[in-house]
């Protein structure tokens, strides 16, 4: 297609079949048949589309949306789920477990803590056992270390 007609296409495609002659858009497609021939394949096209188009004035009928709402409201009581959802019951589920997440993350923390300071003292029980020599006699050092081993 020819810059002409390509640059007016939409508004050649709006006006009527009887309007094809004016202008230089319109002169051009009077002279050049091969662009003629394609603006009448898309006119034909287009006018395919209009028909396709829904009317204007078409509604629903009377209560269409009030039985839409029905119906939406009659599946929603057969769901199993509509108990929870339609209830107190969800609330008071909501609520039970945000508590028992509080009570589970307490509980964490604290035995973290505990056994953070079971390992300080582990650690610093070893340090005084590794950090102190035995003195003395072969007999006492025999006795220290038969005490160590007992008391681990």
């Amino acid at each position: 297609m020819h810059e002409p007609v390509r640059n007016q296409l939409e508004d050649l495609l709006a006006k009527k079949s009887g309007v094809i002659g004016q202008g230089k858009s319109g002169h051009h497609l009077a002279s050049c048949s091969e662009c003629l021939s394609e603006f009448k394949s898309m006119q034909a096209q287009s006018e395919l589309f209009q028909s396709l188009r829904a009317p204007e004035e078409l509604e629903p009928s009377v209560g269409f949306y009030a039985r839409v709402l029905q119906t939406i409201e009659d599946r929603a009581k057969i769901s199993i789920w509509a108990g929870f959802i339609y209830s107190p019951v969800r609330t008071r589920l909501a609520y039970m477990s945000l508590s028992l997440a509080v009570v589970l993350g307490v509980y964490v923390v604290a035995q973290e803590t505990n056994e953070s300071n079971l390992e300080h003292q582990r650690a610093t029980v070893e340090r005084a056992y590794v950090e102190s020599p035995v003195f003395g006699s072969p007999a006492q050092q025999r006795d220290a270390v038969l005490v160590n081993f007992a008391s681990q």
